[in-house]
């Protein structure tokens, strides 16, 4: 049999068709993207934080807390060891008066056995009386002289011994210190048990955290104390300059770093054992070139600061005087209206 070709038109049809579906399928591949340009970027410009070099006044001023104390007081304690406590008859921030018992031994019959002693001493001056009267001279006056002397004597040694066991107020005042000791417990000699201070004669201790805190602090230095809300005009009557000494070494580095401030006139409310603040202004320098503090800078040992001139940063090395807390006095290497860059 005899193939039959395909038309011309049919050919034609075809070829046109498969050179839409080259064409097409070009058109659906991804055109490559063209490459950005990097963004541009500002340079940021430095901020200083800037203030100008001024004349002025600085001034060091020691500032604390302290306690009310009395310049009056007076430890009461035992001079023997081995006595057992019967009563402590006040408590901390009682009032007592002078004479008054704080604190009591036991020393079991010693009242019974005193008032025996009382009677034998009152038989025995009796008896002296009636000798004397009788007209007895020489030995015979002589031995009632002696019992009368030994009853005498013996009365005497116990009232002592009773004495001796209790602590009584020196003076009008407040218990200010009691110990933790209670009934039936063994006492030591010159063991500080109770402690009685006079009101009238308040004054404010204060104890800094270390010696060095205090160096320019010198008697007669005015001070202003300010308690419970009013101030009051005070003066340092002791400072380590005029400390008493000791031997003992903690209590010789304790007062190293104590300083007490009298009043003037004292508060009328003043309660030992409240607190009060105070400030002492120490030294004082007007019309000084003064900075922040936040101006100074240390390295190894250098002190400088930084002074802005136009767009540049400057080192200047300074000497420095007075320095508080907020403000630094500079002594050398900086004018007047110089414009010192801060720390940040």
């Amino acid at each position: 049999m005899r193939k039959r070709r395909p038309p011309r038109g049919l050919k034609r049809a075809a070829a046109a068709l498969a050179g839409l579906m080259i064409a097409s399928g070009c058109a659906l591949l991804p055109r490559e993207e063209e490459a950005l340009a990097p963004p541009l970027v500002q340079p940021t410009e430095e901020v200083f934080d800037i203030v100008e070099a001024r004349r002025g006044t600085i001034e060091t001023v020691l500032r604390g807390g302290g306690v009310l104390t009395s310049s009056r007081s007076e430890p009461l304690f035992f001079r023997e060891s081995g006595g057992r406590v019967l009563a402590v008859h006040v408590k901390q921030g009682d009032a007592v008066e002078a004479g008054q018992t704080v604190l009591e031994l036991d020393v079991g019959n010693l009242e019974l056995q005193i008032r025996m002693q009382r009677l034998n001493y009152e038989r025995a001056q009796i008896l002296f009386e009636q000798a004397v009267r009788n007209g007895l001279t020489g030995p015979d006056l002589r031995l009632h002289e002696i019992d009368l002397e030994r009853e005498r004597i013996a009365l005497e040694e116990l009232e002592d011994r009773l004495n001796r066991s209790r602590l009584v107020a020196p003076f009008d005042g407040v218990v200010t210190f009691v110990a933790d000791i209670h009934p039936g417990e063994t006492i030591n000699a010159y063991q500080p048990l109770v402690t009685v201070s006079d009101p009238a004669q308040v004054q404010l201790t204060y104890v800094a955290s270390s010696a060095s805190e205090l160096v320019g602090v010198h008697p007669g230095m005015e001070a202003t104390v300010v308690y419970d809300g009013d101030a009051y005009r005070a003066e340092v009557v002791q400072s380590p300059s005029n400390a008493p000494t000791t031997t003992d070494l903690s209590e010789q580095e304790r007062i190293a770093r104590t300083l007490v401030l009298g009043f003037d006139s004292p508060p009328e409310n003043a309660r030992i054992g409240s607190s009060a603040d105070f400030e002492i202004p120490l030294q004082r320098r007007e019309s000084v070139i003064v900075i922040p503090r936040a101006g100074l800078r240390t390295y190894m040992g250098r002190e400088y600061v930084q002074v802005a001139e136009g767009e540049r940063r400057k080192d200047v090395d300074v000497e420095v005087g007075l320095t508080t807390s907020t403000e630094v006095e500079i002594v050398r290497g900086l004018e007047e209206g110089a414009r010192v860059i801060l720390n940040n």
